[in-house]
């Protein structure tokens, strides 16, 4: 197995597509540390799942929001796992509307979880990871350079995070540490009720991406773990794309009449 023998923390390990990667990572060797906020019925269900699997795993509780509970789970890690091979910074949060009427709660919120957690952990478990050329994972979205509706509050916050990948990656390979980023398009979660309008999402998804549906989060944990392998080795500092092609720009097809449209069909 790709990761026998390894340990993995992902934050916001518990649902969603934090879940998807932490079962992922399992199923390809890992053992998992689940961190969560509040929900420890779920947490611990999820750590059941992985158990199930033959691997072990672990649960912390610590908001990304408070760097004090950030501090204390890296020393809990540190000083009772003594091992960390994986770190991916999935948790994050974000509030739709519009940038002029953002309260500085939320925007403060986003920036502390999205990006201000990742540094801290980043400093915090660097002394693990680099004894085992670990890879540092922080998940974003296509909304860091692409505009939508009411998204700025989370954009921006991933494009800040994005740039903290890059510098991370510059600064940690002196010490053998890989660090990348995932950038997803639109997912079947939760998350998309945070939206407005969640059928319009549905609808962009599978309007835009050539492969005419929304992801899953099943589509970025196997990239997440192809990641953290000796068959990225090269690869750092970068931000991938997982968004079934949505990002690849407009469809030309967008802008031809009905007549055209059948005409271009034809000849195909």
């Amino acid at each position: 197995m790709k990761h026998a023998g390894k340990i993995a923390l992902v934050t916001g390990g518990s649902r969603g597509i934090g879940k998807a990667i932490s079962m992922r990572l399992a199923q390809d060797g890992a053992d998992i540390i689940l961190n969560y906020k509040s929900d420890s019925k779920t947490a611990e269900e999820s750590a059941a799942e992985i158990r199930a699997l033959g691997r072990r795993a672990w649960v912390f509780q610590a908001d990304m929001k408070d760097d004090k509970a950030i501090r204390a789970m890296c020393k809990q890690i540190t000083d009772d796992i003594g091992q960390l091979d994986i770190l991916v910074h999935n948790a994050a949060f974000g509030t739709m509307g519009s940038i002029l009427r953002m309260g500085l709660f939320s925007w403060r919120a986003a920036m502390d979880i999205n990006v201000t957690a990742l540094l801290l952990l980043s400093q915090r478990l660097a002394p693990l990871l680099e004894k085992s050329g670990g890879h540092i994972i922080g998940l974003s979205s296509i909304g860091a350079d692409m505009t939508f509706s009411e998204y700025a509050c989370i954009g921006v916050s991933k494009a800040a995070m994005e740039s903290l990948v890059r510098y991370l990656a510059y600064e940690l390979a002196a010490k053998g540490i890989h660090c990348n980023g995932v950038s997803a398009g639109p997912v079947e979660t939760r998350a998309i009720d945070w939206f407005k309008w969640p059928d319009a999402v549905h609808r962009y998804a599978t309007t835009k991406s050539p492969w005419s549906r929304i992801g899953q989060p099943s589509d970025l944990s196997g990239v997440v773990s192809f990641l953290c392998t000796e068959d990225a080795d090269w690869i750092t500092g970068q931000i991938i794309r997982a968004d079934g092609g949505i990002s690849m720009g407009e469809d030309f097809n967008d802008w031809l009449t009905e007549e055209q449209k059948a005409e271009s069909a034809a000849r195909s």
